[in-house]
């Protein structure tokens, strides 16, 4: 009996320890990996061939120029084995020109270099009128390009001024004809200017006829009565018979009578006024009444339309 339960014992033991065991496996493993160093990345990879490449190509330079070296020093010559086709092609043209001037005597070899000279001097004085030649086309292009755009604006602007010009003549005579027609009106309105003078003359000579007549005194005031008073005290202050003066004017209505004695001359107003005692009474205020002839009428009405 006690060497079963040992045995249960033991075997429980043995399979607690087989179920531990893959976990102890699995942790290791997981460390194992993790200390393991990961994939370098594509940005890495391509620097490193890249630069890899640099060095292979900088190997190749140094190399062939040290292969060049040595058969100029004549160490290692090789290039009289090299194919005569080969060598007119770049880099082994040039380094056969530099080996071929090399070789020649000094002053053979200065000549050389001053033909060279000489002849990369005319290749860039060639280049320098090609390119000089290039320049002055496109100068020419350009001048032509600017005289056709100037040409544009001188002919815009003459067409422009040519217009200016045409509206200007049109005004000018527009001017003139206005001119002419004012001229016209002008001498008319002085023709009717003189007309008018002329009637008012004619007419104040007839009214001072008129009023020297004594059987026409009550006429007279009648016509008096309705004429202008400024008018009539410039009449009555060229008529020398004061007293005909006062026989119109005591006809006359008071206020009539006493603008006509105010607007007249001081001096002959008093002498009338002592004729007759008439007190002075100032005009009240108000409208004038004028009276015009008919003539006269007919006159200003004539000017009133040749202004219009």
């Amino acid at each position: 009996m006690p060497d079963n339960e040992l045995n249960n014992q033991n075997q429980q033991n043995q399979e607690q320890e087989n179920a531990l065991k893959p976990s102890a496996d699995g942790q290791a493993k997981n460390k194992e990996e993790a200390e393991e160093p990961g994939e370098p990345s594509k940005i890495f990879k391509a620097i490193s061939q890249l630069f890899f490449l640099f060095l292979l190509f900088s190997l190749g330079v140094a190399t062939f120029l040290t292969a060049l070296t040595l058969d100029f020093l004549d160490i290692l010559p090789f290039r009289y084995k090299i194919p005569e086709n080969y060598r007119s092609k770049w880099p082994l043209s040039e380094y056969y020109d530099f080996v071929q001037l090399h070789q020649l005597p000094e002053e053979e070899r200065y000549q050389q270099l001053l033909i060279k000279q000489q002849q990369r001097f005319e290749r860039e004085i060639v280049q320098g009128n090609k390119d000089l030649e290039r320049r002055a086309r496109e100068l020419e292009e350009s001048y032509r390009a600017l005289i056709k755009t100037q040409k544009e604006r001188h002919s815009n602007s003459m067409e422009k001024l040519r217009r200016e010009q045409e509206e200007l003549l049109l005004k000018q005579k527009e001017f003139e004809a206005e001119k002419q027609k004012f001229d016209s009106k002008k001498k008319a309105v002085d023709d009717l200017s003189k007309q008018l003078a002329s009637e008012a003359a004619k007419l104040e000579s007839s009214l001072i006829r008129f009023m020297e007549e004594g059987q026409r005194l009550e006429q007279v005031r009648r016509i008096a009565t309705v004429m202008d008073a400024g008018a009539l005290a410039n009449i009555f202050n060229e008529v020398a018979d004061n007293e005909l003066i006062y026989d119109i004017i005591s006809g006359l209505p008071p206020i009539q009578a006493g603008r006509v004695l105010a607007l007249m001359d001081n001096e002959k107003a008093g002498k009338i006024m002592k004729l007759g005692q008439v007190p002075l009474t100032l005009p009240e205020p108000g409208p004038s009444r004028t009276y015009i002839p008919p003539s006269l009428q007919n006159l200003i009405a004539s000017s009133e339309a040749l202004l219009r």
